[in-house]
């Protein structure tokens, strides 16, 4: 078979186009609680801002999916990156809590499409040996633009409570024409893979193969959007944690994460299955869960925040590698899917962790280790062999010939 790779020059762009999309993301986050401040809006009404995001996401995700099957992946990643520039430009409109919901989810429709159309781009464009770390460089590029939007937003905070967001949504329009005159689309033959209908997809989320797959996103995203919600009250609850001791801990699980997806993944992909690396991140990330509830201080916290972030480098990318490979239907639509179970996790995480911490502050990462000490089961008794139950159609067939 002949290798494939993505075209360094396209990867560069294409990793810019989500580096400037994923810090236009960062920056305002920070900043929406004093525009939540600025409305009076009380603290459910705040959190139905993240929520409703959210929620417009899981949504609308599986269309684009479809969407980016039918019509291409560039056409709708230019679409969901202009969203994202008119998401953030809406806000400063908004007078009301009503009209700021509105624009909230406005802005999580139109751009749910642009980073499963991304992840399809890189999936389209690399031959399954070189995929997974493919995957894990576009995730730490997402990761590393994350981090820095918060910095950001601060710069241009104190120029204005709509600053923020006037650099987000022009971070964003700026993405636009590196977008329609570098990226290609993928060859045509690519793009015709099997394409049932978007009933019959869903159908297939359920179907061995990618029932497993999708499980382990759900846990995933159960796990760390817990830890994210609840970590800075454990912090200050424990250890009367600082603001820049809390920082310190989420910049030390990207950083370790982005370190990981940079550097080492490559390697570890060229010794190990995939199955073996997904198994040693579950473990990793367990572990990280286990020292953050047994913290006696604050830099017990920031190490296993350090190894939930090593450990999910490993996970992530290589799940979404996974899936990508299967051939069942379009890619666009298994991507759409995959980041559509990512956000019903990231809208439940954080309701569950808050239920959890209530009974005690332990508990919500108790919860996320023993989240992956399951999912550590579900890959050990569904990978018995270098592809698992998750093996493509093809591999199936050369192996039963042989």
């Amino acid at each position: 078979m002949e290798k494939r790779t993505m075209d360094r020059k396209a990867f560069i762009i294409l990793s810019f186009i989500m580096f400037l999309t994923m810090t236009g993301y960062g920056i305002v986050l920070p900043s929406l609680p004093y525009v939540a401040e600025r409305l009076g809006l009380s603290s459910f009404q705040m959190g139905s801002l993240i929520t409703g995001w959210a929620l417009a996401q899981f949504i609308s995700t599986p269309v684009w999916g479809r969407l980016i099957d039918r019509f291409g992946r560039k056409p709708i990643l230019f679409i969901g990156l202009f969203g994202f520039g008119i998401a953030f430009i809406l806000i400063i409109f908004a007078q009301t809590y009503g009209q700021l919901l509105v624009a909230r989810i406005i802005g999580a429709t139109l751009s749910a499409g642009s980073l499963p159309a991304a992840l399809t781009i890189v999936a389209d464009s690399s031959d399954d040996e070189n995929r997974g770390n493919a995957m894990a460089k576009i995730g730490a590029v997402n990761g590393l633009g994350f981090l820095c939007g918060p910095a950001l937003g601060g710069v241009f905070a104190p120029l204005g409570v709509n600053a923020p967001f006037i650099a987000a949504g022009s971070l964003a329009f700026l993405a636009l024409p590196f977008v329609w005159l570098s990226i290609k689309e993928p060859p045509k033959q690519v793009l015709k893979m099997a394409e049932p209908s978007f009933i019959r997809s869903l159908v297939l989320v359920t179907k061995s193969g990618y029932r497993e797959l999708y499980i382990l996103t759900l846990g995933i995203s159960l796990a760390a959007s817990s830890l994210f919600g609840m970590l800075g009250y454990f912090m200050i609850d424990g250890f009367s944690a600082t603001p820049g001791e809390v920082s310190m801990a989420f910049s030390i699980f990207a950083g370790g994460s982005a370190f990981v997806q940079f550097f080492l993944l490559k390697y570890l992909y060229q010794i190990r299955t995939e199955n073996w690396i997904a198994k040693f991140g579950f473990v990793i990330c367990a572990i990280g869960y286990l020292l953050i509830a047994a913290s006696i201080n604050v830099w017990m916290a920031v190490l296993g925040c350090g190894l939930v972030g090593v450990g999910s480098a490993c996970t992530r990318p290589t799940i979404i590698s996974l899936l990508s490979k299967q051939e069942r239907m379009g890619r666009g639509i298994t991507m759409g899917l995959d980041q559509a179970i990512d956000s019903f996790g990231r809208i439940l995480g954080p309701l569950i962790g808050g239920v959890f911490f209530a009974l005690h502050s332990t508990v919500p990462f108790l919860g996320s280790s023993l989240i992956c000490g399951l999912l550590f089961l579900v890959v050990l008794i569904n990978g018995r062999d270098s592809f698992g139950v998750w093996r493509m159609e093809k591999e199936i067939k050369e192996s039963k010939s042989q």
